[in-house]
Parts: structure tokens; sequence; C-alpha cells
């Protein structure tokens, strides 16, 4: 009955209003986390003085302070997460977080103010990010997750593509503060999309059915101050916390999922952190054609990432994942030889670029396979448990904790990726390094048949 006194109901509660909310918040986590990388050398010399010959330096550690944070944050954020009544308060309050790291970032003049800026902006993207997804979970159908998941991950993948493009550009014609402006802007959004959002929680089994209608209308209606009155449930609380990890983590199937997250995000940050300076070194490119090529890398996965989805709901994540890792191997391996010498695509230069080009084209249209498997499997483990023993995670079902552990592959993932690929490049060589990657993979690809679930 309360229902019809909320203004927008049908369409606020619905499944795509959602799938727009939660997909324009993980744009804006990863627009906000690529954006400074083409403008940081003129924050760090221009506004912040630092000498030229440390700007590396400063830029390398001002990009892992945000994903040690996030690793960090990842670990309990779940826990503490799933004591809120409604979600919508977190959601906010985390926008509110990324929103003040971001004009600390903006407008700080020492090193400091900027460091202070990215962890708040890492602790409210990552809560975010998870609270995003349990929200999502909550709406939809577990026979539905592979595409919904799809569709939210080619936005992500849209984010990490033109942020660094928008600043880049806005940079060099519009100067520093409407460059800011547009995060800004984008945030805006993003706060004003969440304050929309009308949550549609499930029922939990152990409930009473008088409780259905009165926790969902208090969601639908209640302020975020009143919302945070009945958050902490007291000392059921710790039982089910312990529960969860001890009934999901040890299970073979979500150690390995979140294992193949955490090596296919690792894999990705290899691409930024090597890509760059390889091509520079090998032919000659500057940040034109780079720029171009990281289009060809994402725009495969922009666009195949929804129709993966559907592939996975249809016949889950053990073929996909098999095969994306079986694939992906012997591309990693071509992408570190096509300059070497001795193989005859090599010469001329032209036939080397063609063959490099090419093979990173071809990993964009591989790399989905293995994308949202952690959370696919750890959720899909967490709803079986939760069926065989009713109220087994609490009231909120987990939900949080299952994406606070997919948000730790993601982040552990990017952290172990851009650190040990920028080493081996280093020590070994690209092509070496390469050839480790393309191992590892093949690695992957025996795990995920083995232990990953198949069509149910």
């Amino acid at each position: 009955m309360e229902n019809t006194k909320v203004w927008g109901h049908r369409w606020r509660a619905s499944l795509p209003f959602l799938m727009v909310c939660v997909s324009i918040a993980g744009f804006t986590e990863t627009f906000s986390y690529g954006f400074i990388v083409p403008i940081l050398p003129y924050m760090v010399e221009n506004r912040n003085h630092i000498d030229p010959s440390k700007t590396q330096q400063v830029t390398y550690l001002l990009l892992m302070c945000y994903g040690i944070v996030s690793t960090i944050v990842s670990i309990f954020i779940g826990s503490l997460l799933d004591r809120f009544h409604s979600r919508k308060s977190p959601l906010i309050l985390s926008l509110v977080l990324t929103i003040i790291g971001t004009i600390l970032l903006a407008v700080s003049r020492n090193l400091a103010g900027m460091f202070i800026g990215r962890v708040l902006q890492a602790i409210g993207g990552t809560a975010a990010w998870i609270v995003g997804f349990a929200t999502l979970k909550d709406a939809i159908d577990i026979k539905n997750i592979g595409k919904v998941f799809g569709v939210v991950r080619s936005c992500v993948s849209l984010g990490a593509l033109a942020g660094p493009a928008v600043a880049g550009v806005l940079l060099e014609l519009t100067g520093y503060w409407v460059t800011w402006g547009s995060v800004l802007l984008i945030l805006a959004v993003d706060v004003a999309m969440r304050l929309l959002m009308v949550e549609q929680r499930k029922q939990k089994p152990n409930s009473g059915g008088q409780g259905s209608s009165d926790s969902e209308s208090a969601d639908e209606t209640s302020t975020l101050i009143s919302d945070d009155v009945e958050q902490l449930p007291g000392k059921d609380t710790n039982g089910p916390t312990e529960s969860f990890f001890k009934v999901i983590c040890l299970q073979p199937r979500v150690i390995t999922a979140m294992l193949c997250s955490t090596v296919y995000t690792a894999i990705l940050a290899s691409y930024s952190t090597t890509i760059p300076v390889h091509v520079k070194d090998a032919f000659g490119w500057g940040s034109l054609p780079t720029g171009l090529l990281f289009m060809g890398l994402e725009g495969p996965i922009i666009l195949a990432s929804p129709l993966y989805g559907c592939l996975r709901d249809r016949i889950g994540t053990r073929i996909p994942a098999t095969i994306g890792f079986a694939l992906l191997a012997p591309l990693l391996w071509l992408v570190g030889a096509a300059d070497q010498k001795g193989f005859p695509w090599s010469s001329p230069q032209s036939s080397a670029e063609a063959t490099y080009i090419s093979a990173i084209v071809a990993i964009g249209f591989v790399t989905n396979l293995m994308s949202s498997v952690s959370a696919i499997e750890i959720t899909c483990a967490v709803d079986e448990e939760e069926e065989k023993r009713p109220g087994l995670f609490g009231p909120n079902g987990g939900y949080n904790r299952t994406y606070s552990m997919s948000a730790l592959t993601a982040s552990a993932g990017m952290l172990v990726g851009s650190f040990l690929s920028g080493s081996l490049s280093d020590a070994i060589g690209y092509y070496y390094m390469n050839s480790i990657l393309a191992g590892i993979s093949v690695l992957m690809a025996v795990l995920a048949f083995s232990c990953l679930s198949g069509h149910k």
C-alpha cells in the first residue's frame, strides 16, 4: 500500500533503472581511477612543484596507493556493510566520500593532500562498487546474472577507456579546473541516480510474512537517518560473518574463481603498465597511436561483455573461462614475440606492428570470457547455501561480503599485476614477461575446467 505513495516507484524500482544506476556507478569508479593518469604530471610539477625527475615515482606511488587501499578495504568492508538494514545509506555515503576525495585531490598543493584525497577516493569507490552489485543482485534472478553483470562490465570498461582520454583532451583544450569539473559532474549524476533508486529487497525465507511488507516499505520510504538507526543488528552479526567465510571460502570452486579473477585483473593491469613503454621502444609510437591501440583493446571488451554474459547464463562459467584462458595464452606470447628477431612476422617493422595490433585486438575479444567469474561463482555458492539453511548468512544474505570478496580479487589483481609486470619487464624483458603470463594462463585454463561450475 505504501509503495504507491512513493513518486515514480514503478520505474525507480525497475530492474532496467537499477542496472542503469549500477552501470553509472561502475563507469564513475573506473573513470575516476584512470582520469588522473594523464594529468598527474601537471599536478605534480606545476601545482605541487615537485622536481620533474621525481614525477614518475610520485605518479606510480599515487596509482599504487589506490590499489593498496582498495585491497585493504575490500577485506573487511563487506562484513560492515551487511550490518546495514538498507543499502541506500552506504551507497550515498560512499559517493560523498568519493566526492570529498576528488575535491581534495584537485585543490591540493602538497603531496600529503593528494595522497589523502586518493585514499578517500579508494575507500568510497570500493564501498560503492560492493554495495552497488549487492543492490543489483537483490533485484535479479540468478539465471540472468551473467547478462546483467555483462552489461555493467561494458560500462566499467567504457569508464576505464574514457577517463584518461577525456582528461587529456580537456586539460589541453580547456584548462585544469574545467577538466576536474567533468569528474564532479559525473559524480553529481551518480548521486542523483542513487537518490532516485528504490531498492527491491527479496524477503528471506526465515522472516515472517508481515515482515516482508514492513521491511520493503521501510527501505523505500524511510530517510537516510532512519535507515541508520536500525542498521546494526547486534549480537547476531559475528555468527553469520564467521559462518560465511568458513562455509564459502573453503569451497574449491570459490577458491578457483577468486584465483581466476585475480589473474584476469592482473593481466589487464599488465597492459596499462607495460604496453606504452614497449610500443615506444619497439615501434617509436607516441601517445596518439598508443591511445588508439588501447581503443582496439577496450572496444571489443565493451561490445562483447553482454554477449559473453548471456553465454555464462546458459552454460556456466567453466567453459567460457577455460576457453578464454586457453586462447589468451598464445595471444599473450604473440604480443611479446611480435618484434622479436628471428620470427617471420618481425621484419619488416610494418609486419611486426600489424602482428602486434592484431594480437591486441584479439585479446580484447577473448578477455571478457574470464570476467565476472568470482562474482558469479560466489553468488551461486551463497544462494545454494541459503537454500539449504535459510538465514545462515544473516538478514542481508551475505551479498555485501560476496561482492567484497569479488572486489578483493580485482584490487589485488590490479596491484599485483602492475607491480609484477613492470618488475618482470624491466628485469627479463617484455617477451619473457609475456611468456610467463602465457604459462600462467595455461595453468588457469586447467584449474577453471577442473573446478568451476558448468551448466545447471
